[in-house]
């Protein structure tokens, strides 16, 4: 009978350590779970600030206004606090998604899209306007004319004027019939170094063999800057 009597207690101690184990299992489980969820939940939030690194700015070291190759254009400082007004923020996150889903959010830094022109400051106009949603369309081909034709020939380019609302088009002289205005043209300069003798028989060259084929509006300036849209074909 004592021999049954033990046989019990051990059998009845066996049982008791496997709930003590399957509980400490069970806990160990959901702080494995919480652990997760709050690790998942910073991640995320994390993601969402570095979707648009430039709501960060603006950072020491960066001006107001870039020089580009002799020519003024808003920085990144300027346009973190255009982002910050209105629904601005919201709007450029579709629009950077939108280029993304067509593959051209590389050609350019995006921002410089909405660039509206060199000389802002003395038309007392805003440095950046974003175009309704209706005309994002426009941008994509003339974004490709640059990533597929353009670029391979002379080099990354800086958009120094992109989308432009009708009253800075106005004040600078612009044509009631801009490519600006339907956000299909950029004004672009060439980052890499070029003499106008150099460039202006690439682009010439580049328009005579494509300019078809894309609809593509050259318009080569004074000095290096040039105009490209795929609005109609023509060139200036």
């Amino acid at each position: 009978m004592a021999i049954q009597d033990n046989s019990d207690r051990q059998t009845g101690n066996t049982r008791n350590q496997r709930r003590r184990l399957i509980l400490l299992a069970g806990l160990l489980l959901i702080a494995i779970i919480i652990v997760l969820l709050f690790t998942s939940e910073k991640t995320r939030d994390l993601g969402e600030r570095l979707i648009s690194p430039i709501e960060l700015l603006p950072l020491p070291g960066i001006p107001e206004v870039y020089d580009i190759q002799g020519y003024p254009a808003a920085s990144e400082r300027v346009f973190s606090r255009f982002l910050k007004q209105n629904a601005n923020q919201a709007l450029f996150d579709k629009l950077k998604n939108f280029l993304q889903i067509n593959r051209v959010d590389q050609v350019v830094s995006p921002f410089e899209l909405l660039r509206q022109g060199s000389d802002w400051r003395d038309l007392d106009e805003p440095p950046f306007a974003i175009p309704p949603v209706e005309n994002w369309g426009s941008m994509i081909y003339t974004l490709r004319v640059l990533q597929r034709e353009i670029v391979p020939r002379i080099g990354p380019v800086t958009v120094v004027s992109g989308w432009r609302t009708t009253s800075y088009n106005s004040k600078a002289g612009g044509s009631k019939g801009s490519k600006h205005l339907r956000f299909c043209g950029l004004d672009v300069v060439p980052q890499n170094k070029f003499t106008r003798e150099q460039l202006v028989p690439v682009l010439r060259d580049i328009h005579k063999h494509k300019g078809k084929e894309w609809n593509m509006g050259l318009g080569i300036y004074k000095g290096i800057r040039f105009h490209v849209d795929t609005c109609g074909y023509r060139r200036w």
